[in-house]
């Protein structure tokens, strides 16, 4: 045999063996590939039977809910939109309301989330939780502190991408859990849910002034890094953001109502900001959305960081931000009934009601009661 048949004859083997080892590859993959397809335990194919079963694992849950369940108004944000109800907001607004949460985002993640509803579903009403944390970074920024993982390709609309998902071991290990409950009527680890108006809520957990206390007071001694809920970056780098990923978004699609809301977070995440140097410069910057926002037909801007009855009230909180959900239940008969309602003018004047109120004699009296 001449060493050209040779060098025919080897590289026949060489793809052979690829050959061989593709076949193999697909017969390990099979089981786990059908049982992704029957149970989709993120509902990204849309191939979960009912009743649903869902995994509170937000980055990767809320594509599939975006994409697969029935609605026709959309809350987005971060941890402050976790507490809405669905139920409560869509008997109030008379509306099909679906919360999309993603716990620690930036705006990036969210306008991520809204593209996906748009291209799914017919979207009436966005009610979108703006934050001066979520648009405090630089454009095109996703938030991966703390080691948080987003799967990117789940957010792209490339089918080319979705090999990904039906190949993940964790995928198929959730598939199995999801037969598993299925069959047995036992929830593993007592983790999944079945009802998706509990779905990353945490209303079960405790709120009290001790807790806020003692968060203000870690925060304000840099026991805890402030830089974890913010970045400080300069106010020109927030507003690019602002242009870029909010307000495109909102002119992207001018049949959709928008109605943008800052949260009530509590007195002391004011006072904390100001300490810092930060306060003014945070409402600059959400001054800035306002400002924009305001000007967009489809949009209207509600303003809850004045309503003091509900900031200074800590036994409705967490932490130093985040509230039980009588404060999210307030913003939706608020938006119902057209409740603070903010505009250029009328957020300016709050926002000087707002640094007198943080810097009175009475709230100094309370961070220093917190202190000690």
């Amino acid at each position: 045999m001449s060493r050209k048949d040779k060098n025919i004859s080897k590289g026949k083997e060489i793809v052979l063996f690829f050959i061989k080892g593709i076949f193999v590859l697909v017969l390990a993959l099979l089981p786990g590939v059908i049982a992704m397809l029957k149970y989709d335990p993120y509902m990204f194919l849309g191939l979960q039977p009912e009743p649903h079963i869902y995994i509170p694992n937000e980055r990767f849950q809320i594509p599939g809910l975006a994409r697969n369940e029935e609605y026709d108004t959309v809350i987005l944000g971060t941890s402050m939109i976790e507490n809405f109800s669905e139920r409560y907001a869509s008997d109030k607004l008379n509306a099909n309301v679906i919360r999309l949460p993603i716990n620690a985002s930036y705006i990036t993640e969210q306008r991520m989330v809204l593209d996906i509803a748009m291209n799914h579903k017919d979207v009436k009403t966005v009610l979108w939780a703006i934050d001066y944390r979520t648009v405090d970074i630089k454009y095109g920024d996703i938030y991966s502190k703390n080691n948080v993982v987003f799967p990117k390709y789940m957010y792209d609309e490339k089918l080319i991408n979705d090999w990904r998902y039906i190949v993940d071991h964790n995928n198929f290990f959730w598939a199995l859990k999801q037969y598993q409950m299925r069959k047995t009527g036992v929830n593993p680890f007592d983790y999944m849910v079945t009802d998706r108006e509990v779905l990353n809520t945490w209303n079960w957990k405790t709120f009290s002034r001790k807790l806020i206390a003692q968060d203000y007071k870690d925060l304000y001694e840099g026991k805890k890094s402030i830089y974890d809920k913010i970045n400080n970056l300069p106010a020109e780098e927030a507003k690019k953001t602002i242009d870029e990923e909010l307000i495109k978004s909102i002119e992207k699609y001018p049949d959709t109502k928008f109605v943008l809301f800052f949260a009530p977070k509590s007195i002391l995440w004011f006072k904390l900001l100001d300490q810092q140097g930060i306060l003014e410069k945070k409402l600059d910057v959400l001054t800035y959305v306002v400002d924009k926002a305001s000007s967009l037909p489809n949009c209207e801007v509600y303003n809850f960081q004045n309503v003091f009855e509900i900031t200074e009230n800590l036994d409705l909180y967490l932490d130093i931000t985040h509230y039980n959900n009588k404060a999210n239940n307030y913003m939706i008969d608020s938006f119902a009934e057209g409740r603070h309602k903010t505009d250029p003018q009328s957020f300016r004047k709050d926002n000087a009601e707002l640094i007198e109120r943080v810097r009175s004699a009475e709230i100094e009296e309370l961070a220093q009661e917190c202190l000690k």
